[in-house]
């Protein structure tokens, strides 16, 4: 079995102290063996957020993958955030994060839907490249060796019903139907500061989306929260570990049989399997 922390939406800057102080003790008694932190790390994309940031990310033990999100840009650097969006989180953060993981029961590759701008779009909503997309997807199917094969970043490629933002990721809908065609199962997001995992149907495949809750003071009627993840070759399971009167406690859960797992049934052979791939942009 292999223990999958994934973290959302820190926001150093505005992190709940009290939930921070008990959320190593927590994680160590779950044992992960991998821990994913979905963006948003900061709240001002500051050097110092990125300092406190990087202290913390250091004492957590194992490896980190890590991606960023839309406030690890500069909020008030304008130009900085034009020229150089990621500057200082490849300085403080990047350094910390594995490439990827890989194991018999779960594959898992980072992609960046973070902007530092998006011309006539809001730029904190974030985009996706399909051609990259494309690119990663098929690093994926590489490292693959069987296991559920999960992408993880910052923006749901579609918001979820409980979620009170209700925004549109650039390409999002097209994203995620994309990754229904190539048997993705999961997407690992955050940005929206509510825990999910629900299972979206776009086309002929289902995609689990899970979304982990913030560790920061800007809760949206939610306690703060962590995701923990179990997947083995029989099943893959989420907690949401919310910070209740002072401690960390299990209360949402989702399961499902890998067997089970719409994205693992053969595709009929179709034309129109790959609609879309050659208009990727």
């Amino acid at each position: 079995m292999t223990s999958i922390i994934q973290f959302a939406d820190i926001h150093f800057g505005v992190e709940d102290q009290e939930a921070m102080g008990c959320v190593k003790a927590c994680i160590e008694k779950l044992e992960p063996d991998i821990i994913v932190i979905c963006g948003d790390i900061t709240q001002n994309g500051s050097d110092a957020e990125f300092k406190s940031a990087h202290d913390w990310i250091k004492t957590l033990n194992g490896p980190k993958l890590i991606t960023p999100g839309n406030h690890d840009t500069p909020m008030y650097g304008l130009i900085e955030r034009f020229t150089r969006p990621f500057a200082k989180y490849k300085k403080w953060i990047e350094p910390l994060s594995v490439p990827h993981f890989t194991n018999s029961d779960v594959t898992i590759l980072p992609y960046n839907s973070s902007r530092g701008w998006l011309f006539g779009f809001d730029w904190s909503l974030g985009a996706v490249n399909l051609k990259d997309m494309a690119k990663l997807t098929d690093e994926v199917k590489r490292l693959s060796q069987g296991g559920v094969e999960m992408i993880m970043a910052h923006h749901p490629l579609i918001y979820p019903e409980m979620s009170p933002l209700q925004k549109l990721t650039k390409n999002g809908p097209e994203t995620l139907k994309y990754l229904s065609h190539r048997n993705v199962d999961v997407v690992l997001t955050g940005h929206v500061h509510v825990p999910f995992a629900i299972e979206r149907q776009p086309n002929e495949t289902e995609v689990i989306s899970i979304g982990a809750g913030t560790l920061s003071t800007r809760r949206r009627d939610k306690p703060a929260s962590f995701n923990h993840i179990s997947v083995d070759q029989k099943m893959i399971k989420v907690s949401a570990i919310d910070f209740t009167d002072g401690k960390f406690l299990t209360t949402e859960t989702f399961s499902k049989r890998v067997d089970a797992l719409n994205s693992r049934r053969p595709l009929k052979p179709s034309n129109e399997r790959d609609v879309g791939y050659d208009k990727l942009s």
